[in-house]
């Protein structure tokens, strides 16, 4: 019963302060000051102060100010003798067929304790389990991947596609 006459009071309160809010802005405008002086303007009144118009006419530009390049004169550079550079005969570099051996990929298995993945792959249907960095013979598995293997022979990268069964 206390919490509900608490409430009601606490209503009309709120009731109250909005109330005079809204009287004080809403309310009679027609409050006069004796402070405030009426100043009448007389009828022949006249500004002290008057702004000029400037006016000035724009000339006519009877040349082309672009064409600027005919009134250039320009100096044409001194005859120099040419040198003629002789050209080194380019060397061309011989290949050498390199005989891959059949390498297929079978993908790869990531451990939890170790950062490198294991690679499953087949060299001439011997299978290996190597990691990535590793050498089998002179073949080094580079980078692998999800779908292929990167393996470099002598110098030379091979990408190996994935088998997939």
């Amino acid at each position: 019963m206390n919490k509900k006459h608490l409430n009601i009071g606490l209503i009309v309160l709120l009731i109250a302060i909005w109330g005079s809010v809204i009287y004080r802005y809403f309310g009679s405008k027609k409050t006069t000051d004796k402070n405030t002086l009426a100043i009448t303007i007389p009828e022949n009144y006249k500004d002290y102060y008057t702004v000029a118009k400037d006016t000035f006419q724009l000339e006519l530009i009877n040349k082309n100010p672009f064409k600027i390049a005919k009134q250039i004169k320009r100096l044409k550079p001194p005859n120099k003798q040419v040198v003629v550079k002789k050209n080194k005969p380019i060397k061309k570099l011989v290949k050498t067929s390199i005989t891959w051996p059949e390498i297929t990929y079978h993908g790869f298995v990531k451990g939890e304790r170790k950062s490198t993945k294991l690679i499953l792959l087949k060299i001439n249907k011997k299978l290996y389990r190597k990691r990535e960095k590793e050498a089998i013979g002179e073949i080094s598995l580079v980078k692998a991947y999800e779908d292929s293997l990167i393996v470099s022979l002598n110098k030379n990268k091979k990408i190996i596609y994935k088998i997939h069964d």
